[in-house]
């Protein structure tokens, strides 16, 4: 393998396309499935470093090539672990190669990014909106499916802001309503309430309605499909909170709720709904207190092993729905 191929720095919140540069990358090391590439994953928050070199360096009995991905680049600040780092990447293995993540853009150390060769520094920019919905329309398009373009937008309101997630659901629609549908507005609303799969919307539906038990019950659900990590779950929630605080904002500035919902394009009359219940039960300082705990808990998300990740969740879940953003670490609003 090429020292030029050998270590990637790819940054970005676009998932999606990360994830399928990879998998082309996989195919390239594999020679298209003629040799086995032995891959293994590692997350800033618990990684050992020194373990991870090793492994780099080292060839097993099973494969002589060795894919390694270390997750959450932003979290590593030891001096120790950026000098195993860059020194590594100053002299890679030749049979190895070394990804290093991160959903952030700057967040990574700086000593790392210079010693990566700058045509392997990638950055996956999250999409327009404009590009989101041709997306969309293409991936219907293929199953040979069509959707509308209100239809794009309800859906497009309820999915977290990458195509690894706008696959995923667009993939369980396909499974909803069989290949050869229309999908309008109306299909999108009965899947969202209707079919039997969580989604984080529906967790934000609860959430709205200020109701812990049942919350925690879609977040369990949630958790246990394997298909949302926990700070997605977060950002999910986010991404709804900000916008709900953007409503709040443009009815305190005296907007029609007509001309507020077209200002956000919020267009379902389920959807709108639900922000409606929000406005009237969270008051402006609670939703600036819960975006503040929400910033908080990713932070603690990522500072901790998976198997806890569910406990800071429903924690986080009290302190929203109960406390109104008062969460253990700051006072929250008055």
């Amino acid at each position: 393998m090429s020292s030029d191929n050998s270590v990637f720095l790819l940054l970005g919140p676009e998932e999606g396309e990360k994830e399928k540069f990879i998998k082309n990358l996989i195919d390239k090391l594999s020679g298209k499935g003629n040799e086995i590439v032995e891959v293994h994953r590692f997350y800033g928050f618990d990684a050992v470093i020194a373990d991870i070199i090793s492994i780099l360096q080292n060839e097993t009995l099973f494969s002589k090539k060795r894919l390694v991905i270390l997750n959450n680049m932003d979290l590593i600040t030891r001096k120790e672990d950026i000098s195993l780092i860059t020194e590594y990447c100053s002299n890679p293995a030749s049979k190895a190669c070394f990804l290093l993540l991160s959903e952030t853009i700057k967040g990574v150390n700086s000593r790392i990014e210079k010693v990566v060769p700058k045509d392997n520094r990638k950055i996956f920019w999250e999409l327009f909106e404009n590009q989101k919905r041709g997306w969309i329309v293409n991936f219907f398009r293929r199953k040979d499916m069509t959707i509308s373009p209100s239809a794009c937008n309800d859906l497009l309101e309820i999915v977290e802001n990458n195509t690894k997630q706008l696959r995923l659901e667009c993939e369980r629609l396909v499974l909803f309503f069989g290949k050869g549908a229309k999908i309008g507005s109306e299909a999108i609303e009965k899947y969202i309430y209707h079919s039997k799969e969580e989604n984080v919307f529906t967790l934000f539906d609860k959430v709205a309605q200020r109701k812990l038990d049942i919350a925690l019950e879609v977040l369990h659900n949630l958790l246990l499909s394997r298909e949302r990590e926990a700070l997605q779950i977060l950002n999910g929630l986010l991404s709804q909170f900000r916008k709900l605080a953007a409503l709040k904002g443009l009815i305190a500035g005296n907007y029609t709720l007509s001309e507020a919902f077209s200002r956000l394009r919020i267009k379902s009359k389920r959807v709108q709904k639900i922000y409606l219940e929000s406005d009237k039960n969270y008051k402006a300082a609670e939703i600036k207190g819960i975006i503040m705990l929400i910033a908080e808990f990713e932070v603690r998300l990522r500072s901790v092993k998976s198997n806890l990740q569910a406990f800071l969740l429903n924690l986080f879940l009290y302190y929203v729905i109960v406390r109104g953003g008062k969460g253990a670490w700051r006072g929250g609003p008055g």
